[in-house]
């Protein structure tokens, strides 16, 4: 009876309380095309009211497997709650790789699309861009954020961004409501 239990108890240990559902996988290499740089592989997975990216990265020699502690992990990157799609994909740009985290949603008050984009920059994850449109009650809104350039486009008019610093744009601490709270988008 004992060991019955002792087994039964190092089970649940080894099992997750709480599976999260993966929405989406993508991977590639941070210099782009060239494959000259970091290969990563990103998971994006269902975490209650809300989407985490989980990212492995820092092989040259190709995609990592995913398995052992990844380099990235922020558990409310996303907006999960009401999603009708959510998506990883990866573009390849002349500056390298941006990462995209594309949510489209609907609710009873409105319905839009976020598309956050990442890139690996100087050994940190930064946020590089942000645009966010809805329609619904309000009306139609958008907002989209270059913070490369420093410039976000609200309702069609073009603003400086305030200086910020690097560490400000790092995406381990970037939350569905940062753009927001940081007064990026109103």
């Amino acid at each position: 009876m004992l060991r019955t239990v002792t087994v039964a108890l190092l089970f649940s240990l080894a099992v997750p309380a709480e599976a999260e559902t993966l929405l989406s996988e993508a991977s590639g290499n941070w210099a782009g095309a060239s494959n000259r740089g970091f290969y990563f592989l990103a998971r994006l997975t269902q975490n209650e009211d809300a989407a985490r990216l989980v990212i492995w990265g820092g092989a040259m020699d190709g995609v990592p497997s995913g398995e052992g502690e990844p380099e990235f992990d922020n558990p409310e990157i996303a907006l999960g709650a009401f999603a009708t799609r959510q998506e990883l994909e990866v573009i390849d740009t002349s500056a390298g790789s941006i990462l995209q985290i594309v949510t489209e949603y609907a609710d009873e008050e409105s319905e839009g699309r976020a598309v956050l984009q990442i890139q690996y920059l100087d050994t940190q994850y930064t946020v590089v861009g942000l645009f966010h449109a809805s329609d619904g009650v309000g009306g139609h809104y958008e907002c989209d954020i270059d913070f490369l350039r420093g410039v976000a486009t609200q309702d069609g008019v073009e603003r400086r961004l305030s200086e910020m610093a690097f560490e400000d744009l790092n995406a381990s601490g970037w939350t569905f409501n940062a753009a927001f709270d940081r007064g990026f988008c109103s």
